[in-house]
């Protein structure tokens, strides 16, 4: 079984439409944040896209910690209805590759006892397998 706790190895994993696949740790805890957009609007979603595209493209010195980083998020917090820590979490992992992961797979998190570690099991769906 594949483990996965880095978003290249999350990338690379969707590209290559891996069918079974564990995500560990913080990035498993950025994807079920990040699983609320899902039930955005088209109009929230493109808000979404747009403050995310800036947050992106600011100076490695701002971005999302930076004042302009955090009133952008703060923004699209209250146009959207999505908490700040959810739209940290999609800056993170990245709109596209979440949208994926919800469209192509079944997810279930759970904490593993040993470590009380998040983990998310990812399943491809069978009709998107092609």
């Amino acid at each position: 079984m594949k483990i996965i706790t880095t978003k290249a190895e999350l990338e690379n994993a969707i590209k290559n439409k891996e069918i079974h696949f564990i995500v560990k740790g913080e990035l498993a805890e950025k994807i079920q944040k990040g699983r609320k957009i899902n039930t955005l609007s088209k109009w929230s979603l493109g808000i979404l896209s747009a403050a995310i595209a800036g947050i992106v493209v600011a100076p490695a010195t701002g971005g999302i910690t930076g004042g302009l980083g955090v009133a952008t998020a703060g923004a699209v917090a209250t146009l959207t209805g999505l908490e700040i820590a959810v739209i940290i979490a999609v800056v993170f992992v990245g709109i596209g590759l979440i949208m994926a992961i919800y469209k192509d797979y079944d997810v279930k998190f759970k904490i593993n006892p040993q470590n009380g570690e998040l983990e998310g099991e990812f399943n491809r769906k069978i009709n998107n397998s092609k």
